[in-house]
Parts: structure tokens; sequence; C-alpha cells
């Protein structure tokens, strides 16, 4: 097999494979070299329009999808929520001004909230609105904390983690009631002071749910008997 035939296979097994990167860079090294016979050339720009047209019918599924799921967007609560996962993988620069639309038109707050989140991850530099309790709020998104880097919600899962360090499965309830509540409180967040009664508040929660209302007792009498000897000393 000669050198021409090799190259060839090998845009070829790209294209076949979606490998479209691949094949663009190899078809660009040998169109540059100073001297190509006319088949080969022939060859290769065949190629290369097929490249193209892969690239056209992948640029257009895409924009297709983008579509979906900006209509996915503006249906049932489940629908929405569907959405802003899949939007997690995309970058929502390309689509501000529907999520800004989006945002100022009462979405359900589970969804908002991780858009706010995915918002926030990606910083943003762009200003939002949103209403919520009936106060709206207009923030940018690349001044938001993310929630697992917020003050509030890392101390107050320390202070769980401390609390229910013998409880696991207590443990994993508490955190998934702190990620919620943090979550919820988008695009505001919770402070290093209120990181105690936050944490109180999700401790209260799973004790109750779980018939434990005693355990709660106990445990806060003990926090805040050690804050107050720590606030003596």
């Amino acid at each position: 097999m000669s050198y021409y035939d090799e190259i060839r296979t090998e845009i070829e097994t790209a294209l076949n494979n979606g490998d479209l990167e691949e094949a663009r860079y190899l078809l660009k090294r040998e169109f540059s070299m100073p001297y190509i016979p006319e088949d080969v050339e022939r060859q290769l720009n065949e190629l290369n329009q097929r490249l193209r047209f892969l690239e056209a019918d992948s640029y257009e599924r895409k924009e297709a999808s983008i579509e979906h799921l900006l209509h996915q967007l503006k249906g049932r609560p489940a629908s929405q929520m569907a959405a802003v996962n899949a939007l997690a993988e995309r970058n929502l620069r390309t689509i501000i001004p529907e999520i800004q639309d989006w945002l100022s038109k009462d979405p359900v707050p589970e969804a908002a909230a991780m858009m706010i989140e995915l918002l926030a991850e990606q910083e943003i530099a762009e200003e939002f609105t949103i209403t919520k309790d009936g106060v709206e709020y207009t923030f940018a998104a690349d001044a938001v904390t993310p929630v697992t880097r917020s003050e509030g919600f890392l101390q107050a899962l320390h202070l769980l983690s401390n609390w229910l360090e013998k409880e696991p499965s207590l443990l994993e309830l508490a955190r998934t009631i702190l990620v919620s509540k943090c979550y919820m409180a988008l695009p505001l967040s919770y402070e290093a002071a209120e990181s105690a009664q936050l944490a109180k508040d999700c401790l209260n929660e799973v004790c109750e749910a779980m018939g434990m209302q005693e355990l709660y007792d106990s445990i806060v009498k003990k926090a805040d008997e050690n804050a107050i000897l720590k606030s003596l000393s």
C-alpha cells in the first residue's frame, strides 16, 4: 500500500468513525504539501466535500437539539428539569437571551436553581432576573457562589459530619437536605455566620422524619454548650 493509499484510508476511517476533527487535520496537512499528484488531489477533494457535508449535518443536528431543549424548558416541571440537566453539557453563552427570558417567566424553582448554578459554574458575566417568593432578584451570574463552594454550605456540612459521625445514613439524608436548601436559596448563598442554624435546620428535618427528636435535642444541646464554652475561652 502506497503512502497516499494509507492517507486516504486514514481519512476515510476518521470520517466513518465520526472523528471529524482528525479528518480535518489530515486533509489540511495533505493540502499543505508542495506537490500532490493529480489523481490524489481529486480523491482528497472528494473526501473534503464529504467532510464538509458531515460537518454541516453535525451542526444542523446540534442546532436542532438546542432548539428541542429550549422548547423543553417551557414545558412541564419534569421536562424543564430534563432540559436543564442536558444543558449542563452545553456552552450556555450561546443561549443567554433565551435563558434570561425563561428565568424571568416563573420557571419551576428546582430547575431555575439548577440553571443558576450552571451559569455560576460557567462564570457568565451577564445579568439575569428571577422572582422568588414575590421578590425580584437581578444578579450577575459570575458573582453567584456555586453551592459547593459557599462558606455556609461547607461549614454546615462540616458540623453535620461531626454531629452524625456515627450515623452515616442520617448524615446522607441531612446532606441531601442541605444541598437542596442551598440550591433553592440561589442566587443568594448562605454565609458562614448562618452555617450553624442551617445545619440545625437540616438535622431537625432528618430527626423529625425519622422520629428521632431526642437525638436532635441531644446534639443541639451539646453543640450549644460547646459554642458557649468556646465564646468564653
